[in-house]
């Protein structure tokens, strides 16, 4: 199912949306579709929804904000004054930068593919 559109049928069964008979609506469609699938507008086909990783991205980037804070407050003590402070907190951002930009989507891809939604 990692194809830039795949067709609704594929994904949903059009017969257990409507009971009565009558071909469902494109709300009912859109309603049953699974998470990271989107209808396209032509009403046949499905494509992934991008949006879905927008919207939970923001998780991460307030953990490592947080996390980053409570790690420079816990140890500021033992920092040494003057300049080496400040070179020791670029390179704690630098690390910090580097973990949240690989590691972050690394877990994102891990719980997704748990989750039983395709990443890509």
């Amino acid at each position: 199912m990692s194809e830039k559109r795949v067709p609704v049928d594929q994904l949903v069964d059009r017969t257990l949306i409507r009971k009565d008979g009558r071909p469902p609506t494109p709300a009912e469609l859109r309603a049953a579709l699974p998470a990271g699938w989107k209808l396209d507008d032509d009403g046949e086909h499905a494509v992934r929804d991008l949006r879905l990783f927008f919207s939970q991205s923001w998780v991460l980037v307030l953990g490592l904000v947080m996390f980053g804070a409570a790690g420079i407050g816990l140890f500021a003590s033992t920092f040494p004054r003057g300049e080496r402070a400040l070179v020791r907190v670029a390179i704690l951002l630098v690390v910090m930068v580097v973990i949240g930009g690989v590691i972050g989507p690394l877990v994102t891809r891990a719980l997704m593919r748990r989750a039983g939604k395709d990443p890509e």
